[in-house]
């Protein structure tokens, strides 16, 4: 049996773990896809980003599941109801069976489309690149996270230990990346490089299972029972509104390699690429960090102490205007610099793509907080159908401006959806349905406004100073650039905070964490 730390202990754990492997990780992946450049070229790589946007589209035939089922998860693992938690583990397994084959199924029927989705396919045959193989294994690697015991995790997660599948995602990110780039180096093969992902994924998903096993060996329970029709229809119905949620976020992030692909084509893809890997990057290390909190935070929503989860509430407010203005900052003053130094000037987009992207980052920070917190208290319906008016927007705005914008044109489709939808409903639905009028919304978007417009000037700031101090440097200006960034954002707004309720919690809450470290360090 698993042993069991506090909620706020797990969320540590989950907390150190998500940031510290994650920052090797991104080293990792910058050194490959250096490597991808300098031996593939602008077309592979453009091609990659295309596939893996497609498939991840493919993947909302996951209907939200996941969501659902974790929610579902966390009152049982509360009551330490075995027998309950296996049942839900059997439909989930059965359910992510069949989600793998309708993905792989739904692949197969897009081969076809290949050449209008791309508009140099023709070119891709001259070059000899087999991009219905290649299309094929990137399939693969997707429908066999869903086959190979991918749903296990679960339990895990809901046990808000979701730091022993951080550990294992890091060794395995830099694993695969260490044998990629000697693949890479020695064959320049885009197949050989294609296969070494998919063979990590399954190999991943299977040790991750096994460790699932032995911490929860209940989970195995062989049972004939079944989820009752009622429930499951209410399962149903919230992985509907899920699906649309889902949606929204893939048409936001997929759709934009999609637009650029039919309009600009594959170079355009490539370039875009380079910078979609710094959105990226902060996406995946945003997404570790709430994941790692947002099991505590169902787990809180369960003992319904509305006036506590709030005051938790304000102070990741506060966490998340810090990570994500640093992120944002960093990328609007840095990202141009970085990509010059790195690749070189060919591949750099011009202003005002950067500061664009530095805007989206720091919305996708806020973003994300508010669907874990909307998501663990289990508000899947009342606001289902926000994500269509947003998809609607982006995918308008983006391809009427592309024609004359060109890249920039596609962010700014983004932004625009997000602060038009996302940034002012969903709080009202948390504030309404989850925290059940305990305080008003008015207060949330106060803090909001304040926290971006000190953002805002404190990255005007910034600018100013990396704009005419050390520049021309090469990676030695880079460093210092983001240096000033690191630490002005965060510096400011902790001194803003500091005698409110939020940071004031926030820093007690640092100071406890420390004390505990600390004795543990002494005994041993």
């Amino acid at each position: 049996m698993a042993k069991t730390h506090s909620r706020t202990t797990n969320t540590i754990y989950n907390f150190t773990t998500s940031i510290g492997g994650q920052l090797l990780s991104i080293l990792m992946q910058f050194v490959t896809r250096t490597v991808f450049i300098h031996t593939l070229g602008k077309s592979y790589l453009g091609i990659g980003g295309l596939f893996n946007n497609i498939l991840y589209m493919l993947a909302l035939a996951e209907f939200g599941v996941g969501s659902a089922i974790l929610f579902k998860l966390y009152d049982p693992i509360a009551k330490q109801d075995h027998h309950r938690i296996a049942i839900l583990m059997k439909f989930y397994k059965n359910v992510y069976r069949v989600i793998g084959i309708v993905i792989g199924c739904l692949g197969l029927c897009m081969i076809p489309f290949l050449p209008r989705i791309i508009k140099d396919y023709s070119r891709l045959e001259t070059l000899q690149i087999n991009a219905v193989l290649i299309f094929c294994m990137y399939l693969f690697r997707i429908v066999s996270s869903y086959l190979f015991f991918a749903y296990k995790t679960a339990i895990i997660k809901a046990h808000q230990k979701e730091y022993l599948l951080n550990l294992i995602s890091y060794l395995f990110t830099i694993g695969l990346a260490v044998v990629q780039i000697i693949s890479l180096v020695m064959f320049k093969n885009f197949i050989l490089y294609v296969a070494l992902s998919v063979l990590e994924v399954i190999v991943r998903n299977i040790i991750c299972a096994r460790i699932s096993d032995k911490m929860y060996p209940y989970i195995k329970e062989h049972t004939d029972e079944k989820l009752g029709s009622a429930e499951i229809r209410e399962i149903v119905k919230d992985c509907m509104a899920l699906f649309l949620y889902r949606m929204n976020q893939v048409v936001l992030k997929a759709t934009d390699n999609m637009v650029i692909s039919a309009f600009l084509g594959l170079e355009s893809v490539a370039v875009y690429a380079n910078y979609v890997i710094f959105y990226n990057t902060v996406n995946s290390l945003f997404s570790k960090i709430y994941n790692s909190v947002s099991h505590s935070l169902g787990n809180l929503h369960t003992i319904h102490d509305e006036k506590r989860e709030y005051q938790v509430f304000k102070s990741f407010n506060l966490i998340t205007a810090i990570l994500g203005g640093t992120a944002g900052v960093g990328l609007a003053v840095v990202a141009d610099e970085f990509v010059n130094v790195w690749v070189g000037s060919e591949w750099v987009i011009p202003q005002p793509f950067a500061v664009l992207l530095g805007i989206e980052v720091y919305t996708l920070a806020l973003r994300q907080q508010l669907i874990k917190y909307r998501t663990t208290m289990g508000l899947f319906q009342q606001a289902k159908y926000r994500p269509v008016a947003s998809m609607i927007i982006n995918l308008v705005v983006s391809i009427l401006l592309v024609k004359n914008w060109g890249i920039t044109g596609v962010l700014v489709g983004t932004v625009v959806a997000d602060w038009t939808t996302t940034m002012w409903y969903d709080p009202i639905i948390i504030h309404k349905y989850g925290f059940r009028g305990v305080v008003s919304v008015s207060q949330y978007f106060l803090r909001l406004a304040t926290y971006s417009v000190l953002v805002a000037a404190i990255g005007g700031v910034d600018w100013l100073i990396c704009s005419h101090f050390l520049t021309g440097l090469g990676w030695f200006s880079v460093i210092i650039h983001a240096g000033i960034c690191a630490v002005s954002v965060p510096a400011f707004l902790v001194a803003f905070a500091f005698r409110t309720e939020e940071g004031q919690y926030v820093w007690k809450l640092f100071l406890n964490q420390a004390k505990v470290f600390g004795k543990k360090l002494k005994r041993r």
